[in-house]
């Protein structure tokens, strides 16, 4: 008894065997290009973005409600979205600090008074290029201090 094997080449392979198409290193060109025509854009995305944060928390004595804190989380992943046709240094580094202290407040029911407005300034400053990469970088360490120490508290709270 013989066996007969049959190799069906699908419609994808076909494709791409076919001769034409761009190189890898045009194609990553004309994406660059893209991007830099979205980046006026992009960058009037952020600054709204940014502007709505900092008006949802210009006031470090009230807390935002649980809705208010997933509207900011939003804003900050469209700002996130937005870094891909930017380059503001150190900026997405700031979002997600920003972002990951959003999300703690999100999921525990500790506020603390005065928590948002570090995170927002910062935002602000290295949106406008003012902070250096050593200070960016103790900057984000203290907003993650700042969420893991809610993080802590809350789970004092509920456990005792």
């Amino acid at each position: 008894m013989s066996v007969v094997i049959r190799r069906v080449k699908t419609a994808l392979q076909q494709e791409y065997r076919k001769a034409g198409g761009i190189r890898i290193q045009d194609a990553l060109v004309q994406a660059h290009a893209n991007l830099g025509e979205l980046k006026d854009d992009c960058l009037a995305r952020i600054d709204l973005s940014l502007g709505l944060i900092s008006e949802m928390t210009q006031s470090s004595s009230r807390q935002p409600s649980s809705a208010e804190l997933r509207k900011l989380h939003l804003e900050v992943n469209e700002m996130l979205a937005c870094c891909a046709a930017v380059e503001l240094p150190g900026f997405e580094e700031a979002l997600y600090a920003v972002g990951r202290l959003f999300g703690v407040l999100i999921s525990t029911d500790a506020r603390v008074d005065g928590a948002l407005t570090p995170a927002v300034n910062l935002l602000r400053l290295v949106r406008r290029g003012s902070v250096s990469p050593e200070d960016l970088k103790t900057l984000v360490i203290g907003i993650d201090q700042c969420a893991l120490r809610i993080r802590g508290q809350s789970q004092c709270v509920s456990t005792g």
